[in-house]
C-alpha cells in the first residue's frame, strides 16, 4: 500500500470528532487537547486534500459536501478500527475474562461466588460488567454474558443455564396487610414494575380485561423493584430460580402458590464462531451456580 498517497491517518480522529460535534471546542474536550490544536489539524487536513471540509460561520460549523463525504468515510474507518481492537483483545488477551450480567444476577449470583471462578477457569481474572441493558458485543470488549430472554439473539451462541418462571412476591408485612390477595385481586395492589421489559406483567395473572387500581411504581431496574418489595412498598415480579436465595434471606414471600412459565430462560451467550476454550469452563461454572439455586 502506498501510504504517501493517502492523508496521514492521525488526521482522521480529530476531523471525525470535529465533524460529529460540529464544534472544535467540543472535539477538543473529547480528545483532551485545545480547540486551536483541533483547528490546526483540520486546516492541515484540508490543505492536504485541497478542499474545504467545513463552512466556518460566526458561531457554528457546518460540513461542506467534501466534509460530509469524508465524515462518513472517517466514521467507518474508526468504527472498524475500534471493533477490530475489541476482537483482538477478546481473542488474544487470555489473562482476563470479561462477563456481562444484569444488576440482580451480578449481585446475587455471580459476586457471592466470585472466588469459585478460578476453580473452573484457572490463571484468569474475572471482570464483571453489571448493567441494566444488554451489552453490545460489537462495541464492548466482552467475552460472554448472562441474559434472560428467549435465546434467539442474532450472531450470538446461546447455551441454557436455567429455565425461568415468574410469580408475584412481597414482604411478609405487606402480605399480612393484604391477607386475601389472590390472582383475581392482584390488580387492587400496588404493583412494582421495572425496566426495560417488566413493566406490564400484571395481566399474566389476572387477565387483560382489568387495569391496576393503583398507579404502578416504575423502577429503573429489576433489582430496584425487588428491594422496594422487601421494604413493603408493594408487589414485584420474582424471577425463579434467581429469586430463591433472596427470598430466603430477605423475607420475601409468594402471596399465592402460582408460577407462570414464560418462554424465557437464563442463557450464557457469546459471539458465534468464538473458539476460546474458557467459554466452556465459564459455562460450567455458571451452570453449577444456577443448579444450586434450583435445589
Amino acid at each position: 500500500m502506498h501510504y504517501r498517497q493517502t492523508p496521514p491517518i492521525q488526521y482522521l480522529p480529530v476531523f471525525e470528532a470535529a465533524a460529529r460535534h460540529l464544534s472544535f471546542k467540543r472535539a477538543a474536550d473529547e480528545l483532551c487537547v485545545t480547540a486551536p490544536a483541533v483547528g490546526q489539524q483540520v486546516k492541515a487536513f484540508e490543505a492536504w486534500l485541497g478542499k474545504p471540509l467545513f463552512h466556518r460561520h460566526t458561531r457554528r460549523l457546518s460540513l461542506t459536501r467534501e466534509g460530509e463525504y469524508y465524515f462518513a468515510l472517517a466514521s467507518d474507518i474508526l468504527n472498524r478500527h475500534q471493533q477490530g481492537y475489541i476482537q483482538f483483545k477478546r481473542q488474544f488477551d487470555d489473562k482476563v475474562f470479561h462477563l456481562s450480567a444484569s444488576l440482580f444476577v451480578a449481585q446475587e449470583v455471580i459476586m457471592p461466588n466470585y472466588l469459585r471462578f478460578s476453580q473452573y477457569v484457572p490463571n484468569t481474572e474475572l471482570r464483571l460488567d453489571a448493567r441494566v441493558s444488554y451489552v453490545d458485543f460489537a462495541l464492548h470488549q466482552m467475552n460472554a454474558a448472562v441474559r434472560f430472554g428467549e435465546g434467539n439473539w442474532p450472531d450470538l451462541e446461546a447455551r441454557l443455564l436455567a429455565k425461568g418462571s415468574v410469580s408475584p412476591v412481597c414482604s411478609e408485612t405487606y402480605l399480612s396487610q393484604h391477607a386475601d390477595m389472590s390472582p383475581d385481586t392482584l390488580y387492587q395492589n400496588r404493583l412494582l414494575y421495572s425496566l426495560p421489559d417488566m413493566d406490564t406483567w400484571g395481566p399474566y395473572f389476572w387477565g387483560s380485561d382489568r387495569l391496576p387500581e393503583q398507579e404502578p411504581v416504575l423502577c429503573d431496574s429489576y433489582l430496584a423493584a425487588i428491594k422496594l418489595a422487601c421494604e413493603g412498598v408493594g408487589v414485584a415480579l420474582g424471577i425463579f430460580p434467581t429469586i430463591n436465595k433472596w427470598m430466603a434471606k430477605n423475607g420475601l414471600v409468594q402471596p399465592f402458590d402460582i408460577r407462570v412459565n414464560l418462554n424465557r430462560s437464563f442463557w450464557f451467550v457469546y459471539l458465534k464462531g468464538s473458539n476460546d476454550p474458557r467459554l466452556d469452563q465459564a459455562y460450567q461454572w455458571l451452570k453449577c451456580l444456577f443448579e444450586e439455586m434450583e435445589r
